[in-house]
Parts: C-alpha cells; sequence; structure tokens
C-alpha cells in the first residue's frame, strides 16, 4: 500500500520539527515506486544528520514554521536569470495538480495550446533550508499518489496548504495563498524567463510525459476586475519540475485534456 500525499507533507513537517521519533527508514518499502522509496531514503538521512548535530534544547524548541530562511538553499539554475538585488526568500511551496491544455481535434497533426494551469500548494519553506535534498525529491513522489481534490482535502494534507495556483486568464499564473491558517497575499505574475529541463534532472509524469519547464515569474499588476492585496512578493521561480508537458501533437486527444505535474515554487519579495 502506498503512503498518501498527507504522509509526505508529515514527513516534511518532521524534518522540520525534528521532535518526532519516526522511524522513517522503515519506510523504505521495496514494493514502493523508486521516486516515493527514493525521498524517504532522503528525509531520514536528513533527519538523522539533524538528530546527531542539533543540540536536543534546540530540538525541543522547534516547530515546522520556526525555521531559519536567511539563507535559502534554492539550486541555481543554468538559463534563468537570478534573484534581483535586494530580495529575500518568502515562502516555498510545492504545487500538486494539472497542466490544461486545447487541442484543434480537426487538425490532429497540430501541437496543443497550452491553456492555463491549476494546483493545490502545500507550504514547504521550513524543508527547503533544513532538507532541501529531500524536497528536491517530494515532487517526483507526489506525483505517484493521487491528487487531493479541494473538496477531498482532509486533515493532515489541509494543515500543510499554503492556497491554490491557477490563472486569472491566459496570461496570468496566480497564487493565491490565502487559507484559515495563513495568509501569504494574492500574487498576479506575468513570465519573464522559461528553460527547458536538463535531461540529467527529467522527472516524468504518471503518463510518462515529460516535466515542464522550469520559469522565472515577475510580479503583475491584477487583471481588469480583480484587485491587489499589496503582497511583498516581486518574483516566482518554478523549478524541480515533474510531469505536465503536453504530447508533441493532438492525434487522438479531446478538444480540452489535463497532464498531471508537480513543482516547487520558491516566492522571493521585499521585506
Amino acid at each position: 500500500m502506498l503512503p498518501s500525499l498527507s504522509a509526505l507533507l508529515v514527513v516534511a513537517s518532521t524534518l522540520s520539527a525534528t521532535v518526532s521519533a519516526i522511524p522513517l527508514a522503515k519506510r523504505h518499502n521495496s514494493a514502493w515506486p523508486e521516486a516515493i522509496r527514493s525521498y524517504y531514503v532522503a528525509a531520514a538521512e536528513q533527519l538523522a544528520h539533524l538528530r546527531a548535530t542539533t543540540p536536543r534544547s534546540t530540538l525541543a524548541s522547534l516547530t515546522p514554521t520556526s525555521c531559519n530562511i536567511a539563507s535559502p538553499n534554492m539550486p541555481s539554475i543554468s538559463g534563468l536569470p537570478p534573484v534581483s538585488e535586494g530580495l529575500s526568500l518568502y515562502h516555498v511551496a510545492v504545487g500538486r495538480g494539472t497542466q490544461n491544455y486545447t487541442c484543434d481535434i480537426a487538425h490532429p497533426s497540430s501541437a496543443p495550446v497550452a491553456a492555463g494551469a491549476s494546483a493545490i500548494m502545500y507550504n514547504t519553506t521550513c524543508m527547503s533550508c533544513m532538507a532541501p535534498d529531500a524536497l528536491s525529491k517530494i515532487t517526483a513522489a507526489s506525483l505517484k499518489l493521487p491528487t487531493p481534490g479541494k473538496n477531498k482535502l482532509l486533515f493532515p494534507a489541509q494543515a500543510f496548504m499554503s492556497g491554490n495556483h491557477y490563472f486569472s486568464d491566459l496570461t496570468t499564473p496566480t497564487f493565491n495563498l490565502h487559507t484559515e491558517k495563513a495568509n501569504y497575499g494574492i500574487q498576479f505574475t506575468k513570465l519573464l524567463t522559461k528553460v527547458p529541463v536538463p535531461e540529467s534532472m527529467q522527472q516524468l509524469g504518471q503518463d510518462q510525459s515529460k516535466a515542464v519547464p522550469w520559469l522565472k515569474l515577475s510580479s503583475s499588476n491584477a487583471p481588469d476586475g480583480l484587485a491587489s492585496d499589496g503582497s511583498p512578493v516581486k518574483e516566482i521561480y518554478r523549478i524541480n519540475t515533474a510531469g505536465g508537458s503536453a504530447p508533441k501533437t493532438c492525434d487522438a486527444m479531446p478538444a480540452t485534456f489535463e497532464v498531471q505535474y508537480a513543482a516547487e515554487y520558491w516566492f522571493w519579495g521585499t521585506t
């Protein structure tokens, strides 16, 4: 039996708090897909390191949101511009959902057209600083599991929810990070740069779809009829993507379809 997405997020919380005695190494189940086993192994190794190098009194005082994000561990990304001067890490989340496409079914040799995306965002800010190796594996692992629907988001997954990602229009990726538990603001963005995923870092989707490109987005004015809430976020990076790419042509595809994906999103802003 596979673990749930909630279980992966509980491990993320455990890595942040490090006070639990959950025997993560024993969860290395040989019957699980490689991506899930790899995630649990990385999590177990990081947790063991934290326990060995951190005073017990410090461990006892930590919570999943008490980490120090002053020294972020976002990997350098060839082809994407660096974070602009003066910005600091604001939030990190893993998005799990779908990339959406349309097809001209009258022309099966034509290429699918991107039609936005929809994803639930999960808070992994502390994990990004304390266990970056494990975080880099969570996108591929999460794609092996069902996506919690908006009406099926049961505890404990809801405890990690940062908000939702969607498109306000065809050109405005939007991140509504306002939930009952926290408010990280609403970000309306525009695409600055995108780069293809290096072949050595390809993480295929459930249907063997290739990973969608890595992106740098910048804050943008709210579309007509929508209001900004003054979020301090200025730039967002989408990295460590898994799945989400459309097939090369519309042959045998419906007029509209979705492709499962996951990605890390790093939010940078002013303090």
